[in-house]
C-alpha cells in the first residue's frame, strides 16, 4: 500500500489543479453573472444608458406599435425624430435610473424571487406632463416644414373653435398659444400609458430558469471536488510540516498560475464562449431589450468573470511560492 501512495498523492495532485481551476471560473461566474450590480458598472462605462432612447424609438417605429394615444404632432414621426424627443424628455440621470431598474428587475426575475420583469414607464409619465413634455413637443414641430401662410390661417381658426390641429413649424408668436394644447393632448397621453410594462415573464409551466437555477447550483458546489482532491493528497502525501508545505505549495502555485495566465490572454476565447452562450442559451431568460446589446452582456460577463480570478490566481500563486520556498527552508534546516 505505502507504493501506492506516492503514484496516488500525484494523480489527487494533477486533479486538484485541473478540477480548481475550473471551480475557479465555474464558481466565479455564478456569483458575478447574475446580479444587476455586475452590468450597472459595465453599462455606465460602455455607455448603455445613452442608447436607450434609440431603444425606445424602434419601439416606437415599429410595426406593432401604437401611437393612437400620442398627439397629432407625434403620429408617424420617424426614428429619429422620436429618439430626439426622448432625449429632450428624459436627462441622463432619469434614463440611469430606468436602465438599472430594467437590470435589477431583470435579475430579480432570474434569480425566481419574481415572476416577471418590469419597465417601470412612472419617469416617462412625469416628463410628459411637465413643462418639459411640451418643450420636447414644440422642439419637435421646429424639425416639420414651415408653415403656410393658409395653415397658420387655420391652426388659428382651430384653436379659437377647439378644432383638430394640423402641425407645421409655426411663428415663435403661436408658441404660447400651442402650448396648453399641447400640455392637455400630453396629459391624456400620460393617463393612457401604464405605470409599467412587463419585458418578460416565467411560462405556466415548464419554467425554464429551474433549470439555471440547476446548474448554477453544481457551480457553487463546484470548489467541493478540487477540495477533496486536495484531501487525498493530503491523507496519501502528507508527514510533516515540509511535506505538507511542499505538497500543497507546488500544485497551489501552478494552479494560481494557470488561472492567472488564463485571466490575462483568455479574454478573446471567453468572449466568443460568452457570445454563443447569450445567442444561442440565454435568449429564453432575458428581454429582448437586453439581448439587443448581447456583446454588452458578454463584455460585462468576461470583465466581471476575468478580474476576480485573476487577482485570485495570483494569491494562490504566490501562496504556492510561498509554501514551497517554506517547505525548502524547512528542509534545508533539518539537513543541517
Amino acid at each position: 500500500m505505502d507504493t501506492l501512495k506516492k503514484p496516488l498523492a500525484v494523480l489527487c495532485s494533477i486533479l486538484f489543479m485541473v478540477t480548481a481551476v475550473i471551480a475557479l471560473f465555474l464558481f466565479n461566474f455564478d456569483r458575478r453573472a447574475f446580479t444587476a450590480e455586475t452590468y450597472q458598472k459595465a453599462f455606465a462605462r460602455n455607455d448603455f444608458y445613452n442608447q436607450i432612447p434609440g431603444l425606445m424609438a424602434d419601439t416606437m417605429t415599429s410595426s406593432n406599435a401604437d401611437q393612437s394615444q400620442f398627439p397629432v404632432v407625434m403620429r408617424g414621426m420617424s426614428r429619429e425624430a422620436w429618439e430626439a424627443f426622448f432625449r429632450s424628455l428624459l436627462p441622463p440621470d432619469v434614463l440611469k435610473a430606468m436602465g438599472d431598474e430594467v437590470l435589477t428587475s431583470t435579475f430579480a426575475y432570474l434569480n425566481m424571487r419574481t415572476d416577471s420583469a418590469q419597465l417601470n414607464l412612472t419617469p416617462l409619465k412625469t416628463s410628459l406632463t411637465s413643462d418639459t413634455g411640451a418643450q420636447a413637443v414644440l422642439s419637435l414641430l421646429g424639425t416639420l416644414p414651415e408653415c403656410t401662410f393658409a395653415q397658420i390661417a387655420q391652426m388659428t381658426l382651430n384653436l379659437l373653435s377647439g378644432g383638430q390641429i394640423e402641425f407645421c413649424n409655426p411663428p415663435a408668436e403661436l408658441y404660447p398659444a400651442l402650448t396648453p394644447i399641447i400640455q392637455g393632448q400630453l396629459q391624456f397621453t400620460a393617463a393612457a400609458i401604464p405605470d409599467q410594462v412587463t419585458i418578460i415573464s416565467a411560462p405556466p409551466q415548464n419554467d425554464p430558469r429551474q433549470r439555471l437555477l440547476d446548474i448554477r447550483f453544481f457551480m457553487r458546489l463546484s470548489p467541493m471536488l478540487p477540495l477533496a482532491f486536495l484531501l487525498g493528497l493530503t491523507l496519501f502525501a502528507v508527514r510533516s510540516l515540509k511535506s505538507w508545505l511542499t505538497w500543497w505549495g507546488i500544485p497551489f502555485f501552478i494552479t494560481g498560475s494557470l488561472a492567472f495566465v488564463m485571466s490575462l490572454i483568455g479574454a478573446p476565447v471567453f468572449g466568443a464562449v460568452f457570445q454563443r452562450i447569450l445567442v444561442n442559451r440565454m435568449s429564453i431568460y432575458l428581454p429582448s431589450i437586453l439581448l439587443d446589446y448581447g456583446s454588452d452582456l458578454a463584455s460585462a460577463m468576461l470583465q466581471a468573470l476575468l478580474t476576480p480570478i485573476l487577482w485570485q490566481g495570483l494569491l494562490l500563486t504566490l501562496l504556492g511560492l510561498g509554501m514551497a520556498v517554506a517547505g525548502y527552508f524547512v528542509k534545508e534546516k533539518i539537513a543541517a
